[in-house]
Formats: C-alpha cells, sequence, structure tokens
C-alpha cells in the first residue's frame, strides 16, 4: 500500500469514527474535541491527498512527454486530448453527446468512451455516472443568484450528520464569557463558555428526469433542457425548505424557527393588506449587527402594495417607503427601508398569510452539504418501453437555525432576531 492509499484508508476511518457520534444525544466535552480533532485531521489528510495526486500526474505527464516511442505528432496531439477529457468529461465534447451515447448503448451500440465513465447497477435502476464536468455545469446553476442557499452559512459534509457548537448568550445575561469593571486590588471574577450543541442532519434531494427520444436525437437541444430543468425543479425545493420547511425529511425553514420573531398586525388592519406601520415595526425587530446583510424575501403580489406605500410627513406631502431599481442599482427590484426586495415565485405564502413578507439576514440560517455536490445517474431501463430515458440528480442537504428563542435587549424587554415575519391578516 503506498502513501497515498495509506491516507485514503485513515480518511475511511475518520468517517466511520465520525458515524459512531450519530446516536449521541448528550456531547460532552471530550466529544466535542473529538470531533474537532478529527475534522482538523480529515482536512489535512485531503489537502496532502490531492496534493500527491497532482505531483504524480504532472511526472506521469513529463515521462510520457519524453518517451522516445511517441507516436507521430497528429496521433500524440489526439492521445494528449484523450487524457485531459477523460478526467473530466470521459472524452465527450458535451453532456447533450454523454446522454445521447447512453441512449444508444441501450440498443447495442456502445460508444468506447463509455468505458471511461463509472457504472452503477442496481437491478433495472442501474445507469452511468455523468462525467464530473458536467456535474459541475449543474452544482453552479443550483447555487447561483436566484438560489438562497448561497445566502446561508455554509459547511460541507462528509458524512450524513453534521454537529455544530453553539453559544445563545448575550454579553448580560449572566451566563457564558463576561466582563467586570474591577476596582484596583480587587480579585477578579472568573467566568467560563456556556456551549450548546446543534446537531443537522442531512435530507436527500433528487430530480428525476425523463426525455423523449425524439430529444435525443439533438444533442445539443438535449443539454440544454436537462441543465434547465433539473437545477429549476431542484433550486425551488431547496428555496421552499429553507423558508417554510417543518424539518421533517427536509430542512427546517425561517417561519418554523424558535429564532424568528412575528409581528403582530395592526388593530383593525384590512385583510390581505400591508401597511406602512408593519414595515416599520418589522425593521425595528431586526438585529442591528443584521441590518447591512439582510433583504426582504416577499410573494410577487406584495410588490404591488409596496410601490404604493407612502409616510404621511404633513398634511401636503408624502415620502415614499419604496424605492425602484435605478441604473445599475445593486438591488434590481427596489428596496424597501434602505434594504434590497427579492421577489420569490416559489416558497413565499400567499398574500395576507404569515410569510408573504419576509426580513431575513440568510447568515444565521446554517446549511450543510454533502462534499462531492450532486450526484447524477442515466438509467438505461426505466422507461424503455415507452421510448423514455430517465435522468437522476440526487444532492444531499441540510439547513436550519441553531438557535432557539429571539434574542432580548439588556433593557426594556425588547425582542428582536434576524428573521422577522408579518402575523396573518
Amino acid at each position: 500500500m503506498n502513501e497515498i492509499e495509506k491516507m485514503k484508508a485513515r480518511l475511511s476511518a475518520i468517517v466511520n469514527e465520525l458515524e459512531e457520534f450519530n446516536t449521541t444525544k448528550n456531547f460532552q466535552k471530550e466529544d466535542i474535541e473529538k470531533v474537532n480533532s478529527l475534522n482538523e485531521e480529515f482536512a489535512e489528510l485531503k489537502a496532502n491527498i490531492e496534493a500527491m495526486e497532482k505531483i504524480e500526474a504532472m511526472k506521469a505527464s513529463a515521462n510520457k512527454s519524453v518517451r522516445k516511442t511517441d507516436p507521430a505528432p497528429v496521433a500524440q496531439k489526439r492521445v494528449q486530448v484523450g487524457e485531459d477529457l477523460s478526467a473530466k468529461r470521459a472524452g465527450f465534447n458535451n453532456a447533450g453527446e454523454f446522454f445521447k451515447a447512453v441512449k444508444n448503448s441501450v440498443g447495442g451500440h456502445t460508444d468506447k468512451r463509455l468505458m471511461n465513465t463509472a457504472f452503477e447497477k442496481a437491478g433495472e435502476d442501474g445507469g452511468f455516472l455523468i462525467p464530473e464536468d458536467f456535474r459541475k455545469e449543474i452544482q453552479q446553476k443550483v447555487q447561483g443568484d436566484e438560489s438562497l442557499l448561497s445566502r446561508t452559512t455554509q459547511f460541507k459534509s462528509s458524512s450524513n450528520m453534521l454537529v455544530l457548537p453553539k453559544d445563545e448568550t448575550a454579553p448580560w445575561d449572566g451566563d457564558g464569557i463576561q466582563a467586570y469593571w474591577e476596582g484596583e486590588g480587587n480579585p477578579l471574577k472568573d467566568s467560563k463558555n456556556k456551549f450548546g450543541l446543534s446537531q443537522m442532519r442531512l435530507h436527500k434531494l433528487t430530480a428525476l428526469v425523463k426525455v423523449t427520444d425524439e430529444l435525443l436525437e439533438d444533442a445539443p437541444a438535449l443539454q440544454s433542457y436537462i441543465q434547465m430543468k433539473a437545477p429549476a425543479a431542484m433550486m425551488s425545493k431547496i428555496n421552499n425548505a429553507l423558508i417554510s420547511g417543518d424539518g421533517v425529511g427536509k430542512p427546517k425553514g425561517i417561519l418554523n424557527s424558535g429564532f424568528t420573531y412575528e409581528v403582530a398586525k395592526e388593530s383593525g388592519q384590512a385583510a390581505d393588506t400591508i401597511t406602512y406601520e408593519n414595515i416599520v415595526k418589522m425593521e425595528a425587530r431586526l438585529l442591528p449587527s443584521s441590518f447591512s446583510r439582510s433583504v426582504w424575501l416577499i410573494n410577487p403580489q406584495v410588490k404591488e402594495q409596496l410601490r404604493m406605500m407612502a409616510f404621511d410627513k404633513d398634511a401636503t406631502s408624502k415620502v415614499p417607503v419604496y424605492l425602484p431599481a435605478s441604473g445599475l442599482d445593486a438591488a434590481p427590484y427596489g428596496t424597501l427601508m434602505g434594504r434590497p426586495i427579492m421577489p420569490m415565485m416559489g416558497g413565499m405564502k400567499a398574500l395576507g398569510d404569515k410569510g408573504d413578507i419576509i426580513l431575513a439576514d440568510l447568515s444565521y440560517l446554517y446549511s450543510a452539504t454533502k462534499i462531492g455536490g450532486i450526484k447524477q445517474s442515466i438509467s438505461t431501463h426505466v422507461y424503455f418501453d415507452q421510448d423514455l430515458m430517465a435522468f437522476k440528480f440526487t444532492f444531499r442537504v441540510a439547513g436550519e437555525c441553531p438557535f432557539e428563542k429571539p434574542v432580548t435587549t439588556e433593557f426594556g424587554n425588547f425582542d428582536m432576531s434576524a428573521f422577522v415575519t408579518l402575523q396573518s391578516r
């Protein structure tokens, strides 16, 4: 066993050790220290393996380039291109070309380039794994600008469970680390950390895309179709869960978090309305440290009311609350109380329901995804009698806010949060 194999074996051993913590409910200090130690060792080993593999690849490439028995220049160029693509694209020029080759393999016409890809066999659901470069294209689109996942505090996990220490104390609570004004010569008062633990289980999200034989005949169109449909479906589900997920088989979203603060509607407020007073009171409950990172998540139907909203400064003039985007504004949908507005087609509740408008600093939502990103495969058997191919995309993701209740100010008992909603009207 060479050095790289030894390090990979150790990585597997670390993962097995971490699995033992899955059943642990009450972590002790030594448990947390053990998890942190294993995490550091895992990261160091992974970095060393990547570095050593790059060195081996460069040495192999250098040896091939100086061989006296190299083929003619034309053939040499072809071999070098094949080597480059086999690592990332298995020799295919685009995803559509790869998908078409898989379809043809069902009829016994196997493209030799498919030998560069892995093949999973599980009864009739077996399939070819999609080359790395094509996986990355979809991964990037799922976490694009429209995705709420990219705005959360993100972690990577090698297992299906992530354990994070958390601190819910405030400097004036009397718990946790404290500072004191001390008179000269008086003994110092001590304080200590008061940590809790938050456990997040990664949930499995899948997208199954069925494609007709007719579309398979046009490789470029196929690539565009699949890389549009799969990310859109997965992104919609993730956004929905981060907003209103109940934590059962999916992430736990803002609307079900104990950390969220709900602003009461106004006395006598009409149904399905949002008033200036609502907006002022929501902004007042946002943590000061969250203001610069916060956004207004809204159902698109809310925007109409925001555009017509104004504050009566006096009997003759009104001050607009909503400011539309102008020029190269960084907030393309305008601002409300100085913060950007993000209309969301999915996930947001109907106008008048709690969750139709949310002021949120999404960095307080913690998310975890499985190392390796989206796993993709193609079935060569499912729906064969219907002239359809099935493309399956799998992504493991967790998400929730680790904090259990809003923050209360030192004086006045004024509750504040990074997530602020409005009561149903």
